[in-house]
């Protein structure tokens, strides 16, 4: 049973919805944020449930002394430094950067022990495996092919050995395309739908490539499954089990917003390298949890458009 939780990275699309799913199941949650974050008013009001703790990513080696009031069941470890705005794809290959969100990792997990929580659940990337061209299943072999994914990579090495020095149950969920509210990485679901109710288009490329999209509650539902019932060491897709061509999400999100436009698809030409498929198998997710999206695509948008008319009130 969790009954209370501590959250890093709660201002992210995936990390936001975990905190009101927690909060929804009656679950005290302690989010630590960075002093300054333009991102803190998508969090709820802090109340008898919620607190909201400033702290950076440097500063979890210092923090613990005022985070000692109870016992932890659970400590959420989403945040990671470059993952925002426009400078997020460049950040990819920012290696420096990269090496030390390896170390904050590694600094949230002796945190954890601090607090003598026996449960450290962080969220890696699909982009840790690299180019496949195949349903992707978790014992495949990774082959990042960028700074980000490798940093992923060995994130996720390094804490589970750490975990398992001071007998914490490590928990690693990939990710794979999340989309929610409260998004400000520049993504092409949010762009695309805030482009629209603005009455503006975006190109796109052909849209041939296979994509694997789950809504954030979802994801976040799977998450606490996971910190539930996941097993010691293991790693778990967190995706919808259900890849689809790019070109139909777009189709899907004008047939909501404008039906009466067309998307302006093949007007940009392919990167070099573009990888074409990131299609996730969800069976050992299913298996562990009995996890099943509740959120078809379409559901998911309408909820972002609900929330975006939110927040103009």
């Amino acid at each position: 049973m969790v009954r209370k939780a501590i959250v890093t990275g709660g201002t992210g699309v995936t990390g936001n919805a975990l905190v009101k799913y927690l909060l929804q199941k009656g679950i005290e949650v302690i989010v630590l944020v960075r002093p300054g974050s333009f991102r803190r008013s998508f969090l709820p009001e802090e109340n008898g449930n919620l607190s909201i703790v400033e702290c950076d990513l440097e500063g979890y080696g210092k923090i613990g002394e005022k985070l000692k009031s109870g016992q932890y069941d659970v400590f959420f470890h989403l945040a990671w430094d470059g993952s925002t705005g426009k400078q997020k794809v460049n950040n990819r290959n920012h290696f420096k950067l990269q090496n030390r969100n390896v170390s904050y990792a590694l600094d949230a997990v002796e945190l954890c022990h601090e607090l003598a929580c026996p449960v450290f659940v962080m969220t890696g990337s699909q982009a840790a495996y690299g180019r496949k061209d195949h349903l992707i299943t978790e014992d495949m072999e990774k082959k990042p092919e960028n700074g980000y994914g490798m940093a992923k990579l060995c994130a996720e090495g390094m804490t589970r050995l750490l975990c398992r020095q001071y007998g914490i149950r490590h928990i690693w969920p990939i990710l794979f395309s999340v989309y929610g509210p409260c998004d400000a990485t520049e993504s092409l679901v949010d762009m695309t739908v805030r482009g629209l109710l603005e009455g503006k288009t975006l190109p796109y490329t052909k849209g041939e490539q296979k994509w694997d999209y789950l809504y954030s509650y979802d994801a976040a539902r799977a998450l606490l499954l996971l910190a539930q019932y996941g097993q010691d060491g293991e790693a778990y897709h967190v995706a919808s089990g259900k890849s689809l061509p790019l070109a139909n999400y777009i189709r899907d999100i004008y047939n909501l917003v404008a039906p009466d436009i067309e998307p302006r698809l093949g007007e940009i030409p392919y990167v070099p390298g573009q990888v074409m498929f990131l299609g996730a198998d969800i069976t050992k997710l299913r298996q562990a949890t009995g996890f099943v999206p509740e959120y078809t695509f379409r559901e998911g948008i309408r909820a972002i458009i609900e929330s975006i008319y939110a927040e103009k009130r």
